[in-house]
């Protein structure tokens, strides 16, 4: 049993109410989406919490969580096979960040590497017998959509050559984006859950907080660096690209596209981590990289990500001293 007996730091008065809210915005959105997809908005968050709080106060037999819910997936069976998986593999995730809490808690970029389930079920995703049919479903909404988008224009007074316009480039952009939707829906999809994952963590706070336990970690973005393994999946998902398997190429393209972006974020914290080193204010540099992403978003992503993958080799924060060790040696 893992112990969690240390001093409870003061909490806000209103940490429950932001749990309250967290849970209202997630019910929200669950009101917005279809059955049976909807369920995931709270039933992730959820697991995850639940898993996370149990291996932190428990240790390994807080993995009875995830496996409970292995159990209840199995029992489901393969008639919602695209959906049941996505919260046991979260809970798997929130278990794992329960194990890491004692001691500080992992950093940014372990606890990133922690969605690697996560990133490994999305990449299975195209070989479930359900895909095609599922991507065909998800096409048809998108068709609707462009319908309704059109009738909103015809409504809002466009009319002739302007209304014409619209449906030609709605027209235009519909076969790449049939073309596209196979090799990009597991990355949406891995990215969604991702986010429900965290929204988790957070509720796993806010419970801590009633139960007066300690508060979990941080997260820290100039601590950012996935380890070395993360290399190892891009490269991975490059070779399935390359290689002459097309059956392949949407799995090559969730763990490629996954992990750039994770190493397009770790670029980011490279140039935070030097800036904070040189006494740039976070604020100012926040807004920087939110000006440089609207005006330059595809460059500013690939650059960012260059620069996080060559953080793997050169270390640039190693080079630089972090703000705290330069302030110890002014004194």
């Amino acid at each position: 049993m893992t112990s969690i007996a240390d001093p409870a730091s003061p909490r806000r008065g209103l940490s429950w109410l932001r749990g309250l809210l967290l849970v209202a915005v997630l019910g929200l959105f669950a009101r917005q989406t279809p059955t049976p997809w909807a369920g995931l908005w709270l039933g992730v968050p959820v697991a995850v919490a639940v898993a996370l709080l149990a291996c932190w106060r428990f240790g390994r037999w807080g993995l009875v969580v995830p496996a409970a819910m292995v159990v209840g997936a199995l029992v489901l069976g393969t008639r919602y096979s695209l959906i049941v998986w996505w919260a046991p593999v979260g809970a798997l995730c929130g278990a794992w960040m329960g194990l890491r809490e004692e001691g500080g808690g992992p950093s940014a970029g372990d606890r990133a590497w922690m969605l690697v389930p996560l990133l490994l079920l999305a990449a299975s995703l195209p070989w479930s017998p359900d895909y095609t049919r599922f991507t065909g479903r998800v096409e048809q909404e998108l068709q609707l959509g462009d319908r309704q988008m059109i009738d909103l224009f015809r409504q809002l007074g466009y009319q002739g050559d302007r209304l014409a316009a619209v449906q030609r480039s709605v027209d235009e952009t519909a076969p790449e984006r049939r073309k596209a939707l196979p090799h990009v829906l597991p990355t949406f999809l891995f990215l969604w859950v991702a986010a429900l994952v965290f929204a988790g963590r957070a509720l796993s706070s806010r419970a801590a907080g009633l139960m007066r336990w300690p508060a979990p970690s941080r997260l820290r973005l100039h601590e950012w660096r996935l380890p070395d393994a993360a290399l190892w999946v891009f490269l991975l998902g490059l070779a399935l690209l390359v290689l002459p398997w097309p059956a392949w190429m949407p799995t090559g393209w969730t763990l490629l596209i996954n992990t750039g972006l994770g190493f397009c974020v770790q670029g980011i914290a490279v140039v935070e981590s030097v800036l904070l080193a040189r006494g740039v204010p976070a604020s100012i540099i926040a807004l920087t990289m939110l000006f440089m992403l609207t005006v330059a978003m595809p460059v500013f992503v690939v650059a960012a990500a260059a620069v996080g993958l060559s953080d793997v080799w050169l270390d640039f924060r190693r080079i630089e001293p972090a703000p705290d060790e330069r302030t110890d040696e002014e004194n």
